[in-house]
């Protein structure tokens, strides 16, 4: 199963499409368009305006904002003003064919830029950062460039090491083949588990340069053959395309039409093919920079999420050293995969409504 298909500019230009409230004690729903370096980004604003602004950064590279509306939005949205950013090429944004574009640099840029447009349009001081999988390092990287914009930082289901991201899943992997193969297997059964075997030897091997096709492989197409999924603790919980599009009210919500919906996905593969195929990000580690982060950070994952690896929370944490004990938090989620937002969704924001309440 895929998942869910799915640095300052001169002029901080943005347009506001719709603007469906105009009291400022109700709620607002906006959605603006913001002129970054050869491109617009989407970004749908939404919740009580009066409240602190919490800029929402979703997973990939190639993922989407519009769902997260639906799993996050109702347990944060009365108490703070949510802003629900595309990425550069991402779900809503403006389509990126040029490569050269697709780059942590220039989302590092893009992210400035819409943190600098969102705190002139709404008159907030800083803002607030939940980052998920991709969006967690996402974070990290944006509080390198400039902490002073940032009163608090979610990571979940981040990541900073990707070598250890990429080995532990390789590893548990292989584990799970030796296990295999001391039961009494068809020869087609053991063949098959043999021939996973090779190509993980092989990645292992690769120094993950051109890894758009096997890192698909490793989280999609090997754990269904193994016995598990990386994402999901409770398949159960799965949401497919399909579940998404037959939602009427949810794509109302997102604000998509089915044919505006499939090309989501279509510019999720461009985004993330780029990004993993570029040898620097699939082997960046920012493990040992994380020591000169100063805002206060909140650690979750969940403790069987395959796709980062089980450990990286708490790698993260610890590396979080200039950051008292007062200031970080780690939650590790019981029976929860890499999605919290759709396994534990009641957990997931009781923690990051306490969290971003202490330091509104």
């Amino acid at each position: 199963m895929k998942r869910l298909a799915f640095i300052l500019f001169t002029s901080l230009l943005f347009t506001t499409i719709c603007h469906s409230v105009n009291d400022p004690k109700q709620n607002i729903d906006e959605e603006l368009m913001i002129s970054v370096p050869s491109s617009e980004l989407y970004v749908r604003i939404r919740g009580n305006p009066e409240g602190a602004l919490i800029v929402n950064l979703h997973g990939g590279p190639g993922g989407y904002s519009g769902i997260d509306i639906q799993l996050m939005g109702p347990g944060l949205e009365d108490r703070f003003l949510v802003a629900y950013l595309d990425q550069r090429g991402c779900g809503k944004s403006k389509e990126c064919y040029d490569t050269s574009m697709l780059t942590v640099e220039q989302y590092v840029q893009d992210l400035d830029i819409v943190i600098d447009s969102l705190l002139n349009q709404y008159s907030k001081e800083a803002v607030n950062l939940i980052g998920t999988s991709w969006g967690g390092m996402y974070g990290f990287l944006y509080l390198l460039y400039d902490q002073s914009k940032v009163n608090a930082f979610a990571c979940v289901d981040g990541k900073v090491n990707s070598h250890y991201q990429n080995h532990s899943l390789i590893d548990y992997e292989l584990s799970l083949i030796a296990e295999l193969l001391e039961d009494e297997l068809s020869e087609e059964r053991r063949n098959e588990l043999q021939e996973i075997h090779v190509e993980l030897l092989r990645i292992q091997e690769s120094d993950f340069e051109q890894f758009h096709t096997d890192v698909n492989r490793m989280k999609h197409e090997f754990p269904p053959i193994l016995g598990f999924n990386a994402y999901f603790a409770d398949t159960s919980k799965i949401i497919t395309l399909s579940d998404v599009i037959k939602d009427s009210d949810l794509m109302a919500l997102m604000n998509y039409t089915e044919e505006e919906y499939l090309q989501v996905g279509e510019k999720a593969e461009i985004v993330n093919e780029a990004f993993r195929n570029t040898p620097s990000y699939n082997n960046m580690n920012i493990e040992e920079e994380l020591k000169n982060i100063a805002v206060p950070v909140a650690v979750i994952q969940g403790e069987k999420d395959f796709v980062v690896g089980i450990e990286h929370a708490e790698i993260i944490y610890k590396a979080l050293t200039n950051l008292g004990s007062a200031n970080k938090e780690l939650h590790l989620l019981p029976d929860t995969g890499h999605c919290p937002a759709i396994e534990c969704p009641e957990v997931l924001l009781e923690i990051l409504n306490n969290f971003f309440y202490k330091y509104r």
